[in-house]
């Protein structure tokens, strides 16, 4: 990030910025080596510093930690009583602190192929045609050449999409609906944030102008989809 990239950070709630380090730190943990985000917070007691680790919205209690001689210094701090929240090594995670603006070039080793998509789309399905008890299909529609980070957020698509129908499901008569109603699935990368079903095909598009952050809520989508059922 360069300095003309920091001056366009917006201002964002320090909830919000906790939100966002539970993301990476999440995204981090399932690696080899973690990149965990290093951060410091500022309270009544002076100065905290370490690695996030995780955060519990409804505790209101952050964990963070540092390694010296293979041994773990861990520290839970009331999010209530912090007043400060200071990053570092943010270089790779800048994007999720923008308001979208700034472009995410994800990293090649993230990058899906297009098998590992399909291995990917193979494995919804599964937990779908489970979780609904009928057959069903799920495509995708590329479009041309695809980018990489189109192929990125794919895959963050696909999980995003069977969690929610899945969630969806657990109400019985709208799982009773989506069963009644649709056969298949298809969905892809827009400009707009669309549901429509048409001949028992639901038609999904997800935008990703502005990244993650222009795509549903995983409500919203929810509401969508009922709409249509």
């Amino acid at each position: 990030m360069d300095f003309k990239t920091m001056v366009q950070l917006p201002v964002i709630e320090t909830r919000e910025v906790l939100k966002i380090l539970q993301e990476v730190a999440d995204h981090e943990r399932k690696q080899e080596n973690p990149n965990m985000p290093k951060i410091s917070f500022s309270n009544t007691d002076g100065t905290i510093s370490g690695y996030f680790i995780n955060y519990d919205a409804d505790k209101g209690v952050v964990l963070i930690g540092n390694w010296y001689d293979n041994e773990a210094d861990l520290q839970y701090v009331s999010f209530h009583s912090i007043s400060c929240i200071m990053l570092q090594n943010v270089k790779d995670y800048v994007h999720l602190l923008s308001d979208g603006t700034i472009p995410f070039t994800p990293n090649p080793k993230d990058v899906p192929t297009q098998l590992q998509l399909k291995k990917e789309i193979k494995a919804a399905v599964l937990a779908l045609q489970e979780g609904l008890g009928k057959e069903l299909t799920v495509t995708f529609d590329a479009g041309e050449n695809p980018s990489d980070t189109e192929k990125f957020y794919t895959k963050k698509a696909i999980q995003f999409l069977k969690e929610t129908i899945l969630s969806l499901a657990e109400n019985k008569l709208a799982k009773e609906a989506f069963s009644e109603s649709i056969d298949a699935i298809t969905f892809k990368i827009s400009t707009t944030n669309a549901v429509q079903l048409n001949e028992r095909v639901l038609h999904i598009s997800f935008n990703l102008e502005k990244g993650w952050k222009s795509i549903f809520s995983k409500t919203e989508l929810q509401d969508e989809i009922e709409k249509n059922l």
